[in-house]
């Protein structure tokens, strides 16, 4: 009988632990505090936001929405708003004007916000747009030579990363937009079919999953915020990002960033619209007492409270 010899002060007999419970929001809504959470309760929260739509008209890659991760997050009773925010739209043809992604929220007495990702360079504003993670800068283009540098955009600190701009006026690349993982590629001088420009890497949540009970279900396998991929080249992004849609020598279209990832939308070729960034998503994880679940009974204890709770059925061996 555990402490049994020991006389101490008393303490508080309770359930253990089972396994974890997990709300997945892929759309705005309302969370509640599960019912097996005890009353003081916390949890892991993961928000991510849109991602940013790539440039049109051969502009820049977007860059991931911001993803937020904040552990031991306290829990209302009450009703908590769910905010999932959009990706942003592609860039127009002709035009290449396209948009940030939108802000997700957990909106708690103390709320988590997550930026959306930054849109992708384009004509008149080359540098890719801060964000979450900052979008990709567009290629150079002699017909369209002024703008501004072709840089790429700025991530918000903790959420994300920065865009990849241009290796150097006139090699016809765009730069890969940022990811929660690392920084956008920097567009490279076109030389073969397979020369990638990567958007910056997602980030798994499995590790936050761990004690969840199997067999559910999230979208991308719970692999988020990643960044669009550059051009020339660009293979598939497994943090959720679009990948290039230009591949030489048969260009296709901006790939779109996949939908609840949070990630940026691949870039695109000449005379073409440019891809939308994925939604985002938020995941509550909570600690769950199991019901009927063995009894916990921590620190010391004296003999007459053990021997009480042995004789009710409530003492842990």
């Amino acid at each position: 009988m555990a402490n049994g010899g020991i006389i101490g002060p008393t303490q508080i007999i309770q359930q253990g632990y089972g396994a974890d419970k997990l709300t997945t929001f892929e759309g705005s809504g309302t969370f509640n505090k599960a019912t097996c959470n005890p009353s003081a309760s916390t949890a892991t929260v993961i928000v991510v936001a849109g991602g940013g739509g790539s440039g049109g008209d051969a502009g820049g890659a977007g860059g991931a929405g911001g993803m937020l991760i904040t552990e031991s997050h306290p829990l209302p009773g009450s009703a908590v708003t769910v905010t999932i925010g959009a990706g942003g739209a592609g860039g127009s043809h002709p035009g290449g004007a396209s948009a940030q992604g939108a802000t997700s929220t957990f909106g708690s007495s103390t709320p988590l916000s997550a930026t959306g990702g930054g849109r992708g360079g384009y004509a008149n504003n080359r540098c890719g747009g801060n964000g979450g993670s900052g979008g990709g800068g567009m290629e150079y283009n002699p017909a369209t030579p002024t703008g501004g540098a072709d840089s790429g955009g700025c991530g918000v600190s903790g959420q994300g990363s920065k865009g990849g701009g241009i290796a150097a006026p006139g090699n016809g690349a765009a730069g890969g937009g940022g990811g929660k993982g690392g920084v956008g590629g920097p567009g490279v001088a076109p030389s073969s079919p397979t020369c990638g420009v990567q958007g910056g890497a997602g980030l798994s949540v499995a590790p936050y999953l761990s004690s969840v009970t199997p067999g559910y279900s999230i979208p991308n396998s719970g692999i988020y915020a990643g960044g669009g991929g550059g051009r020339p080249g660009g293979d598939a992004n497994t943090g959720g990002g679009g990948l290039c849609g230009s591949t030489s020598p048969n260009p296709n279209p901006a790939v779109n960033g996949i939908s609840n990832t949070g990630g940026g939308a691949g870039a695109g070729p000449g005379n073409n619209p440019g891809g939308t960034g994925g939604p985002g998503i938020v995941l509550v994880v909570e600690k769950c007492q199991a019901i009927g679940g063995a009894f916990v009974a921590p620190g010391v204890w004296d003999m007459n409270s053990v021997y009480e709770n042995v004789k009710g059925g409530t003492w842990t061996n």
